[in-house]
């Protein structure tokens, strides 16, 4: 007995001291760098064999409390070696991870899979988020601009949530749409744009550009694959994060107009009258219409999240608020919305996991306003002799020019809301059915649901106050079902993928307006209340049916070979043409594995790649191959005007998918194990049986037809440089510089050889001033050629007066004698990002570039030069015009009675510029000094500085859709971007 209980006091004791072991926490402190002593941000740091983690901040220093029985801690980090560090005592950790194979085994999303960035044979850029961390970035297309080669961002539209126009490698189709296509884990988007997206949630963005890369998607890879993976759940405890800014923004310059004085004068001599009778007496009572219309405003973003779980359970979870005021008064935009990642290991094999995006965007008056009587152009146009009100409270409705209504009244008394749910919702199941053979299925759901309405009170509608409402619903559904084989055997490591997907996608609206409102009080909410009344909605379905294969191959991790068949139905077509198929092949070289390169000792990487694919695009509407009618109204001998139908536009049934067939040769380098990378390109892409609308003689009825006509080529050159300058103890800097070199050339179309294209702002500018013509690029401005001024009489012209080329010697000038200036499409565009850490500090400076295009700046004519609707000029330069005693002016005199052409080359200014796209200042307050958490505060500037010759608000800015690349650089009225500075705080739990 005795014997038995000196045993049980054993074990008591054994148990307690086991126990008291576990009780006692110790807080171990470290720090972890990369292989060039660079700090790492957001190291999993784990205790061996438990759930407890942490993760470093971004000076890479970490806090960890451990149980006493702690021996190891674990350190884990994407693309990095995961290292084990043995704990003694209390002694901070000094750990310094290794590249995985030089960086390059960095798992990289190529479309229905993944692949290792060091096994890659097609063009595949990666832009992660911390490439802009400490920027206010209120998009994706901010993030991606200037920062990856052969992807050219431009901010149409300065409005809060204004048009971005995105083109990878250029523009292929004339009429049909030219985005990329945007997958969000795994998701297609049909419904909702990149613009809809909270870019805060984004963890990186591949940038698919090459054939090779794109046939994954076959009839809707043409323009390039933009793959947005978000953030998702770590093991280990809840990590809370907030994320915050506030940005205070101005106009980055504005007009040099005349004042009152000299506007007067110069009115009385153009009118060649007394229009001012006393110009003199307006000293002192100019009125500065740009400074009605540009107000200072003020921007915030807010973000929490929360991430964290076991290995069988993660999550991360976000909220975001934005509250966007615009540069114009009386405009803004607000957005909030939610995001829930969640990843659940249901078994050894089985796992599950769901993501939900849902957000709420309302937006006032902030539509691309593009239009010459609009209140940007009003602004600068209206007569600076003008007051704002005849007395209080009754605005000054028409002034003595232009002929527009009064710019300030117009944007302070319209209102115009839109108000969109959007919604992205993704449930994923993976089975691993082998160590070998996997299947994934892809159930996803993207959706817009819409709403715009407006109401015109008597400042906007005199004497016919209207109201009205219309809305929409777009629903995209998509079934992904996935077969992927992996196996390395020997040398070889064979990767397989099998597809089969179905897609379909619904739209439908409604619009009911009506004017004679009988009251204001109930807004638009009481449509009923107008006079006159109309009603219409609509509808329309599409479908696309898919399958896939791929087969990725390695040999001796030296030689790779990637090839891709995808066959696309698409129920927009019909017959024989709903079908067609999209291969591609693409082949690698890893030269720096072969013993003659590795004896060379200069390279740690150097591979040659080269592929070749054909791509697609079916981006026109549903029914745009059938023939249909025409609504009408027809009186059938009565007063009374009754519904009818003639014949539409004739059924095409020939008509198939527009195919760009591309060529990609690359070459990668590394050197200095990479602390040096280039990656070079050179690409030709031809797209073929262009989906035009070709115009039927009017002898046979007029009006147009659906077409495959016509060829476009695009080639270029993309330049990529990644570097680590300097890496030391305190200081280390890291620098990105990107160039996109793209010729673009309308190679045929069909019978024309030239097609003009519409024009905006008719009365201002009075015919076509762009066209579509071969061996020009898209985007081809066709302008009267303006020579100066004329010195002396000649002719019909008098000394003074504007001086044309007459083209076609007929002795006149007229539209007769245009001709092909210059294209809207940029010939280079360039970014360089550059990051300076010292110690806890952090500097960023990000330039970019865009060189080689011209814009037609109609909002400076219409200040310059008299018209129809602008009879006196406005501009300060244009004052300093042409006398007998001012022969070196430019600027013809405004009393001339010959015409002065708004239409031609006087106003087609150069493009191209330097920006200062962002310069950062931030601090790391560790978790030491705050105890409960780590901080960083930031403070930035945007768009602060900008070299152009540019006359206008903003060389960016054009009135012209982002989704045209044919109608493009014409600024009328553009609304520009931002002057911003931000001051920013990121807080971590």
């Amino acid at each position: 007995m005795a014997i038995f209980e000196k045993k049980l006091f054993l074990l008591f004791l054994g148990v307690l001291t086991t126990a008291l072991s576990y009780s006692q926490v110790k807080k171990i402190t470290g720090k972890v760098t990369g292989p060039d002593q660079t700090p790492l941000e957001g190291v999993t740091v784990t205790v061996k064999g438990t759930s407890i983690a942490t993760t470093t901040v971004n000076d890479g220093s970490f806090i960890i409390e451990v149980p006493g029985t702690a021996k190891v801690l674990v350190f884990s980090f994407a693309g990095m070696e995961t290292q084990e560090a043995a704990l003694s005592g209390n002694v901070p950790l000094a750990v310094q991870l290794k590249n995985k194979d030089g960086q390059l085994d960095d798992i990289v999303v190529i479309g229905y899979g993944t692949q290792k960035r060091k096994d890659l044979t097609g063009s595949i850029a990666t832009l992660s988020s911390k490439a802009y961390k400490d920027q206010p970035v209120l998009n994706a297309s901010s993030a991606l601009q200037g920062r990856v080669a052969g992807v050219s961002v431009t901010n149409n539209s300065g409005a809060p949530g204004g048009e971005v126009k995105i083109r990878i490698r250029g523009a292929n189709s004339v009429n049909a749409s030219n985005d990329p296509l945007y997958v969000v884990d795994g998701v297609a988007l049909s419904s909702t744009g990149l613009a809809d997206i909270n870019v805060n949630d984004i963890a990186s963005m591949e940038i698919l550009k090459d054939a090779s890369a794109t046939a994954v998607y076959g009839s809707r890879g043409a323009n390039g694959v933009v793959i947005i993976t978000t953030r998702s759940g770590a093991t280990g405890a809840a990590k809370i994060e907030y994320n915050g800014f506030m940005s205070f923004n101005k106009p980055m310059k504005t007009y040099d107009l005349m004042d009152a004085v000299t506007y007067a004068k110069t009115a009385n001599l153009t009118a060649g009258a007394d229009v001012f009778p006393s110009p003199d007496s307006y000293a002192g009572k100019t009125t500065d219409w740009q400074s009605l219309l540009f107000a200072s405003s003020v921007t915030q973003s807010h973000q929490l999240s929360v991430n964290g779980g076991t290995e069988n359970a993660k999550y991360y979870v976000s909220g975001f608020y934005i509250n966007q005021e615009g540069l114009l008064t009386n405009s803004n935009q607000k957005r909030f919305g939610v995001r829930s990642n969640i990843d659940l290991k249901l078994t050894r094999r089985l796992s599950f996991g769901i993501n939900v995006y849902a957000a709420r965007i309302n937006s006032h008056n902030n539509g691309d306003i593009g239009s010459k009587g609009n209140p940007v152009t009003s602004a600068l146009t209206w007569a600076p002799t003008e007051d704002v009100y005849d007395s209080p409270g009754e605005y000054n409705r028409y002034g003595i020019s232009p002929i527009w209504s009064n710019p300030y009244m117009i944007i302070k008394e319209r209102v115009g809301n839109n108000f969109s749910n959007v919604g992205i919702f993704n449930g994923k199941l993976k089975y691993n059915i082998t160590d070998w053979l996997t299947l994934n299925i892809n159930a996803g759901l993207d959706m817009n649901m819409s709403k715009y309405a407006f109401l015109n009170n008597e400042w906007i509608s005199p004497g016919n106050n209207a109201s009205g409402q219309s809305s929409s619903e777009s629903y995209t559904f998509q079934n992904s079902n996935i077969l992927t084989f992996h196996k390395a055997f020997g040398n070889h490591d064979l990767t397989a993928t099998a597809l089969m997907e179905s897609t379909s996608s619904n739209y439908s609206s409604f619009s009911a307006s009506g004017s004679g409102l009988a009251s204001l009080s109930n807004g638009y909410y009481n449509l009923g209340l107008n006079t006159a009344q109309a009603i219409s909605s609509g509808y329309s379905n599409w479908a696309l049916l898919s399958y896939m294969g791929r087969i990725a191959y390695s040999y001796n991790d030296k030689y790779l070979l990637t090839a891709t068949m995808r066959r696309d139905g698409s129920s927009k077509f019909q017959g024989d043409n709903k079908w067609s198929n999209f291969p591609s092949f693409s082949a690698g070289w890893k030269l720096s594995n072969e013993k003659f390169i590795e004896e060379l000792g200069i390279f740690s990487n150097l591979k040659l790649r080269a592929g070749w694919g054909i791509t697609g695009n079916q981006a026109v509407g549903p029914y745009s191959t059938l023939g249909l009618l025409a609504a009408t109204t027809y009186s059938y001998g009565t007063t009374t005007l009754s519904p009818a139908y003639t014949l539409g536009n004739p059924a095409t049934p020939d008509v198939k998918w527009e195919t760009s067939k591309q060529l990609n040769v690359g070459l990668d380098l590394g050197f200095f194990n990479n602390r040096l990378n280039v990656s070079a390109d050179y690409y030709n892409k031809n797209t073929s049986d262009l989906l035009l609308f070709t115009r039927i003689a009017n002898y046979d009825g007029g009006g147009s037809y659906l077409k495959n006509i016509g060829k476009v080529n695009n080639r270029g050159w993309e330049l990529m440089i990644d570097a680590n300058p300097v890496a030391g103890k305190n200081f280390n800097w890291n620098a990105a510089v990107s160039f996109s070199f793209n010729q673009n050339k309308v190679v045929s179309l069909g019978a024309d050889s030239m097609l003009e294209r519409s024009w905006v702002g008719a009365g201002l500018i009075t015919n076509s001033i762009q066209v579509v013509k071969v061996g020009q690029p898209l985007g081809a401005f066709y302008l009267i050629p303006w020579e100066g001024v004329y010195q002396s009489d000649k002719g019909i012209y008098k000394a003074g007066d504007a001086m044309y080329r007459d083209v076609d010697g007929n002795g006149s000038v007229g539209f007769e004698d245009r001709v092909i200036t210059a294209s809207a499409t940029p010939k280079m565009q360039w970014g360089f990002n550059n990051n300076f850490t010292y110690k806890n500090f952090e500097l960023n400076i990000f330039v970019q570039g865009s060189h080689g295009n011209k814009i037609f700046n109609a909002t400076y004519a219409a200040t310059a030069i008299p018209t129809s609707d602008v009879k006196f000029i406005n501009l300060a330069d244009a004052a300093n015009y042409w006398t007998a005693s001012n022969t070196s002016s430019t600027w013809a005199n405004p009393g001339s009675t010959n015409k002065s052409w708004v239409e031609s080359t006087q106003f087609l200014q150069d493009g191209s510029y330097v920006r200062l796209k962002n310069v950062s200042l931030s601090y790391q307050v560790s978790k030491d000094i705050l105890k409960l958490a780590s901080a960083k505060i930031y403070v930035s500037a945007q768009n602060i500085a900008t070299l152009t010759k540019y006359k206008g608000f903003d060389p960016e800015a054009t009135s012209t859709s982002a989704s045209s690349d044919t109608d493009a650089g014409i600024d009328l009225g553009a609304y520009p971007s931002p002057k911003t500075i931000t001051v920013g705080l990121q807080v971590r739990f």
